[in-house]
């Protein structure tokens, strides 16, 4: 069976049991939501809508608990057969759909073609008919939308229980590459639900799988691990990578429902705050030429966060999310630093040629010469391409041996935020932090501005 389609199977099945192994559950509650996942149908990974028995379920949270991710992958070969349609062809099928229910089967097709999504020729639109309509894709429910809903204001019950996540377009630095040109600043967030505190926050040119998954290795290892992050149906939160890293060190990955941002109203409202609070002290300071860069922006922006918004009473729950934070009683959940920077680590397949080796990203390695014509997946952190983990079917073998290696990095992560050192971020927390005198004589004036500290250094 193909690596892809094993990992895509262990997404499933941790998907099923997320709820159940992300936390801890009074007694008999488990049984409960056992009952209560078997009654519902979902989407594998075929795109077919199915319904999994508890005692299927129980198997695979015995699995997950003795071997974690690994074990959910399925060991035998050939025990599923190929679908007409995948799992990532119903997903953009479904998307072209629920923008237009008008458009027709056949026009979706065309379109999917068109866009090079799928070849030519390969889907009937009987068999896609068929597949939207099992997941309940048609003209007629999309069409009836409700004309008002509800929303009730909900909050998790500890810190760590959720986090939210999300990407603002802030405001615009000096491009690096050329001074004259103005480059947008994304700020990358997660919020923790309860305490509305701001496990991390970093600035980024970039707005792609490196950058989030720097960001989100910066939060876990600083407060622990959440047993659920709730994000939006963006591309790069919809990443098999994240899933994966989600699915590994046991948290739940949730995504918002499509035109319903409602549910992430703890990140838009201090996304509001940083417009109102942060921006304009910022541009302030870019128009003074005391920020001209991404580095310098980070440093602010942290002053900013832990000096006013940590330390800000929050409306609703009248404590600042610092207090909110440390007086919970609920134990945080710690990731050794091996552990979070494996669960990590990026997935890609290679095939061993004549001579034992494989090429990577313009580097050449070693394997051992039993896997000689094998397909094996390479294991590797996107910033060192000296070590590269070789797997096949699940079983790990000696790492490969560099050979030539003429790119330290993956192409795709070379930003300028490296995930694990921090180099090149301006975010070393012993340096960054406000000094507490620089606090105190902001509190005397009554605000705490960027000038005012830029100024009294």
């Amino acid at each position: 069976m193909h690596e892809k389609l094993r990992n895509d199977i262990a997404l499933y099945r941790f998907g099923l049991i997320a709820e159940i192994v992300t936390r801890e559950l009074p007694k008999g509650e488990q049984a409960k939501r056992l009952r209560s996942i078997a009654e519902t149908e979902h989407l594998n990974p075929y795109g077919e809508m199915q319904k999994v028995g508890t005692r299927t379920l129980e198997r695979y949270l015995q699995l997950y608990r003795n071997g974690g991710f690994e074990a959910l992958k399925p060991t035998k070969r050939g025990s599923y057969a190929p679908r007409a349609i995948s799992n990532h062809v119903l997903e953009k099928a479904i998307q072209l759909k629920t923008e237009r229910p008008e458009r027709s089967v056949e026009q979706i097709i065309r379109i999917m073609e068109l866009a090079e999504i799928v070849d030519k020729g390969t889907i009937s639109e009987s068999t896609l008919s068929k597949q939207l309509r099992k997941a309940g894709i048609t003209r007629k429910k999309l069409q009836q939308a409700p004309k008002s809903s509800q929303f009730r204001r909900f909050e998790f019950p500890y810190r760590n229980a959720c986090w939210q996540g999300d990407v603002q377009h802030t405001l615009y630095l000096p491009d690096p590459e050329d001074s004259s040109k103005k480059r947008v600043a994304k700020l990358f967030a997660f919020i923790d639900d309860y305490s509305r505190l701001i496990v991390h926050g970093q600035f980024y040119f970039d707005e792609k799988g490196a950058q989030l998954e720097d960001s989100l290795f910066k939060a876990l290892l600083t407060h622990g691990k959440p047993e659920q992050i709730y994000v939006d149906n963006g591309a790069i939160y919809r990443a098999k990578a994240l899933e994966t890293t989600c699915a590994k060190l046991g948290i739940k990955l949730s995504h918002s429902t499509p035109r319903r941002p409602q549910g992430r109203g703890k990140i838009e409202r201090f996304f509001q705050f940083v417009d109102s609070s942060f921006k304009p002290e910022a541009y302030d300071l870019i128009e003074s030429g005391r920020i001209q860069s991404i580095e310098q922006l980070n440093r602010y922006f942290h002053i900013w966060k832990e000096s006013i918004y940590h330390e800000r009473r929050h409306g609703e729950t009248k404590q600042t999310p610092k207090q909110r934070w440390e007086e919970c009683e609920q134990p945080t959940v710690s990731i050794s630093f091996s552990d979070l920077k494996n669960a990590f680590y990026w997935e890609e397949e290679r095939k061993v040629d004549k001579t034992g080796c494989i090429s990577f990203q313009g580097n050449k390695y070693e394997v051992e010469s039993q896997l000689v014509g094998q397909q094996v997946t390479v294991r590797f952190n996107p910033n060192d391409l000296e070590k590269l983990e070789v797997w096949l079917e699940g079983k790990q073998y000696e790492d490969a041996i560099p050979l030539i290696l003429s790119r330290p990095k993956h192409d795709k992560a070379a930003s300028e935020n490296p995930s694990q050192t921090g180099e090149g971020t301006g975010l070393n927390f012993l340096d960054l932090t406000a000094p507490e005198h620089e606090r105190k004589q902001g509190e005397k004036r009554g605000t705490l501005s960027y000038q005012s500290l830029v100024e009294e250094k």
